[in-house]
């Protein structure tokens, strides 16, 4: 697999959108490896962000945390970390599986995800309060759904590759999420630990970025050897802001 792909050349960043005629990539799991690490945050934790819901009596009526600086013992949550460039400009198969964003709270659960371009996202609302969900991309679609207590589920796609589209509830100012849409399967974010770990990767010289929606983006080189982990460990700090 290893001199298959070597034979392909490497895109400069992530492959655009893919069609029926791009050939196919499949990765030899007897060669493939991973990327793990942890994303830190030095220096004094940033003070947390206090939200007021109580505008709407089907919200909490006490102030409840905000979801933009997440940081435990040092370590940073809600980063998006993905393979920035060195993929081979192949199709990666899209999962039918939809990633599901809720409405639960008043707040958008997960506050930062990923999915693949055509991959299906799956709004559900389990909230008592009515909402609405506002994308803002600016390579993509852009829709705004309103969802009522009990309304089914909305199911949304976006065609093209796209990092940080923020998504919003005209409803309540206060609720944003991120969707981050990759032409590839290998992403991930960033735990409450700090932690995550992009498996599967065939062998290769990548650049891995973390992006985060304060914070910005940082990218580092790195070589993933066959059935090797790779390490990208993370640092972000409050001067970045």
């Amino acid at each position: 697999m290893l001199a298959t792909l070597s034979g392909l050349g490497c895109s400069k960043s992530q492959p655009g959108p893919q069609t029926s005629a791009t050939p196919a990539i499949t990765v030899d799991p007897a060669t493939a490896g991973s990327i793990s690490g942890v994303v830190s945050f030095a220096g004094p934790r940033p003070k947390t962000i206090m939200l007021d819901m109580s505008q709407d009596p089907s919200c909490p009526s006490k102030p409840q945390p905000s979801e933009v600086f997440v940081v435990n013992d040092g370590k940073l949550a809600n980063v998006f970390v993905y393979v920035k460039e060195g993929l081979p400009s192949r199709r990666f198969p899209v999962p039918s599986e939809p990633v599901v964003l809720d409405q639960k709270g008043c707040r958008y659960i997960p506050h930062m995800l990923g999915l693949m371009a055509g991959q299906p996202l799956k709004i559900l609302n389990s909230d008592t309060a009515d909402h609405n969900v506002h994308n803002m991309p600016s390579k993509n679609p852009q829709w705004n759904e309103s969802q009522m207590t009990g309304d089914p589920p909305v199911l949304k796609t976006f065609p093209n590759p796209e990092v940080m589209i923020p998504l919003q509830c005209n409803q309540h100012p206060w609720m944003r999420a991120y969707v981050n849409v990759m032409s590839h399967p290998y992403f991930a974010v960033s735990a409450a630990d700090g932690k995550f770990t992009i498996p599967n990767l065939p062998p290769g010289d990548y650049t891995v970025a973390a992006v985060h929606e304060k914070f910005g983006e940082q990218t580092m080189k790195l070589k993933v050897g066959a059935k090797a982990a790779a390490k990208a460990d993370f640092i972000f700090a409050q001067g970045q802001l």
